[in-house]
């Protein structure tokens, strides 16, 4: 072991062999995932109809396999009089209910295909108050996987390019360890958000000036934090050469994209989806973010009043079949045809967790988003580097950051002025030097003060 640690130091990977590396182990793995890529780069130029037609009979063959072999969605279709064979349009699809977090947390063994594949279990952080594990077999990973490096594609970069991974890493001995051995397999530099401090940026910093990294991939709120130590101490951002910062697993607000676009020089791309079914959308060199019809249904479900309920199917995971999910997320349609040529199926703005929402004392509910619309433009300023919403038990709401350049008791005063007006109720300023991260390293921006004690 001591001696692959020397090697892992002394050497890394040129992105030809990782990329060689990476395909041979999931061949090996049977992982298809060179397979899917090149079905993928194909089908992304059909028209919208084939693509349609593909996906419906995606959605009957999950269907048919979910009844035959998981006795959950034999039991709950029954009850609505649904058979497979009754699905042929949309309409149909939409008759199907809806699975929710803790349905799948409670029912899981009654979920898994008395058939079902090989795979690997894919578990969610827990960020959003209910941690759940699905068992995914190896088709359903490849087109993960496939549409990751697609996307990567149409800006630029490839699988095996060298990359600055911004992502949690465990505490305990044994797996540093693991972490290491895959940071070196897939040819990254890890910066955990964890240890994330002026002195450990500047080393992070040093280090990506001697090993050079292709783009950088992780959380939006990590690479902002990153960000904000190289501009205050005074370091060339745009000196590490990347061409493009991929983010995942948190939304990606505009302060943040403008503030590493800034500092960086690069332009910032996302992957939208669940742990609980990979990858549903990613965005073009235009903007536009398209669902990846292929791999994944996206349902955007109307409500009453703003953005539409998201819903999620993996098409391809037939070892614990998930079907129309209810991640919590609110996203806007978009029906417009994007510049880029792509037939895929696009939606819009990304606005988060529909149960991030703020009770107010006087009863009214307001997304947990609201707040960050009032006051954005001092974080798009750079005047505060992270903050975080807590609400406490008897309806008190903290407002808490961590300031950056320009923080001043005016703009304190301001910024807690301006909450409180728009919110209706007081609103108190509460500034913190860091925010402590849980689980894989995610920064909430709305968070119940009971979640803090667990």
């Amino acid at each position: 072991m001591w001696g692959l640690g020397l090697f892992m130091r002394g050497y890394g990977l040129n992105a030809r062999l990782s990329r060689w590396m990476y395909f041979a182990a999931q061949r090996w793995r049977g992982e298809p995932v060179g397979r899917v890529f090149r079905d993928l780069e194909q089908s992304q130029h059909w028209p919208a109809e084939r693509l349609r037609e593909q996906q419906l009979a995606y959605q009957r063959r999950l269907v048919r396999h979910a009844w035959d072999t998981v006795p959950y969605y034999r039991e709950v279709w029954s009850a609505i009089g649904f058979e497979p064979d009754d699905l042929r349009s949309e309409a149909d699809w939409a008759r199907l209910p809806m699975l929710d977090k803790a349905t799948l947390q409670e029912r899981g063994p009654q979920m898994v295909s008395s058939q079902a594949p090989p795979g690997l279990k894919s578990a969610t952080s827990g960020s959003s108050g209910v941690p759940v594990g699905v068992v995914r077999g190896h088709l359903s990973w490849a087109h993960t996987h496939a549409n990751y490096f697609r996307h990567w594609r149409w800006h630029g970069i490839e699988a095996g390019d060298r990359y600055a991974y911004f992502w949690g890493l465990a505490l305990d001995k044994e797996g540093r360890r693991q972490a290491a051995l895959k940071d070196w397999f897939f040819n990254r530099s890890r910066c955990s958000p964890f240890e994330l401090t002026p002195a450990s940026a500047r080393a992070f910093y040093d280090l990506l000036r001697r090993k050079p990294a292709r783009f950088a991939l992780g959380y939006p709120s990590a690479v902002t934090q990153f960000a904000d130590e190289v501009a205050a101490q005074g370091l060339d951002g745009r000196a590490l050469g990347w061409k493009a910062v991929v983010t995942t697993s948190e939304v990606l607000h505009p302060h943040r994209r403008d503030r590493i676009e800034s500092v960086f020089g690069c332009r910032v791309i996302q992957h939208y989806g669940a742990a609980e079914i990979g990858v549903a959308s990613m965005d073009c060199e235009h903007g536009t973010m398209h669902i990846v019809s292929e791999s994944a249904v996206m349902d955007l479900v109307p409500q009453p009043e703003g953005p539409a309920e998201v819903l999620l199917t993996d098409l391809h995971n037939f070892a614990e079949p998930v079907i129309r999910y209810r991640i919590g997320d609110l996203v806007e349609p978009r029906n417009e045809p994007c510049a880029c040529g792509r037939h895929l199926p696009a939606h819009g703005l990304i606005h988060g967790r529909s149960g991030d929402t703020i009770e107010l004392p006087d009863g009214r509910r307001v997304n947990g988003l609201l707040p960050y619309y009032i006051f954005r433009h001092h974080a798009k300023s750079g005047r505060i580097r992270e903050y975080q919403f807590v609400q406490f038990p008897e309806g008190r709401i903290e407002l808490r950051v961590t300031p950056g350049e320009g923080w001043s008791e005016e703009v304190r005063t301001g910024i807690e002025t301006e909450v409180t007006q728009g919110l209706g109720v007081r609103v108190e300023v509460r500034v913190i030097p860091r925010f402590e991260r849980r689980g894989r390293g995610k920064h909430r921006d709305f968070i119940k003060a009971a979640d803090l004690e667990t």
